[in-house]
């Protein structure tokens, strides 16, 4: 989707994979960005499971827009897998998928079926942006595709995106769904790469497996116009 006409005074925040850190997610709008409602935010998708509250998140992101803010949500991995789960498995098999594995059991209704307000929202995500200078995408773009823009499966799961430059027309592409490492994410906000990911694994604060805990844990906000980074710790278990 090409959003133009945007006012070069306002600014324009992208915000990277949340996954149920609802407390994280408002302390890093209302404390750290504080953003107008002239301002733009756009949201990288991965709203929901491994963390606490999805169903908050999602609230908070229908309240924004119910307030008159300019909010552009895109769709993850996370929110297609759960649709078709929805709309594929028996009634059993999806509160399994729900409850036990994605861990998001607030999205359900008494009936354990999806609440009406969450199948819509994700039923209308948009899987990419595209700015003047910038393309928004939860994963990547596959430039191999015959129809990059059209290769909606890559934009939710690409793990590598191999610019092509001419495609885009220089633009830069900011990307989610990988967990990139902070000092990684500044380095190629630095350098003004051409492909900028910025999700710093928010629900990793725990002992893992693959990553090092000391260099995840955050959610991460990029302000386009000054490429400034602004980034919050996970805060869903403070006191």
């Amino acid at each position: 989707m090409k959003i133009d006409r945007i006012d070069q005074h306002s600014k324009r925040y992208v915000i990277a994979d949340i996954h149920g850190c609802y407390k994280t997610l408002r302390y890093l709008v209302e404390e750290m960005i504080s953003p107008s409602k002239s301002d733009y935010l756009f949201f990288l998708g991965d709203y929901i499971d491994r963390g606490p509250n999805s169903s908050g998140v999602i609230d908070y992101v229908i309240d924004l827009i119910d307030n008159g803010y300019k909010v552009f949500p895109l769709r993850g991995n996370h929110e297609e897998n759960l649709l078709k789960a929805y709309e594929e498995y028996d009634s059993d098999t999806f509160s399994f998928f729900v409850k036990k594995i994605n861990k998001s059991v607030s999205l359900l209704d008494k009936n354990n079926k999806l609440k009406e307000k969450y199948y819509n929202f994700f039923s209308h995500l948009e899987y990419y942006y595209e700015l003047d200078d910038f393309i928004i995408v939860h994963a990547g773009i596959n430039f191999n595709a015959a129809k990059p823009f059209e290769d909606y499966t890559s934009m939710l799961e690409l793990r590598v995106t191999l610019p092509d430059k001419k495609i885009i027309n220089n633009k830069k592409i900011v990307v989610g769904h990988q967990v990139t490492y902070l000092n990684d994410i500044i380095k190629n906000i630095e350098n003004r790469n051409t492909i900028l990911p910025i999700d710093n694994g928010c629900f990793y604060t725990k002992p893992h497996k693959i990553y090092d805990i000391n260099q995840t844990g955050h959610l991460c906000c990029l302000e386009l116009n000054s490429f400034k980074l602004i980034y919050s710790k996970n805060i869903e278990y403070d006191s």
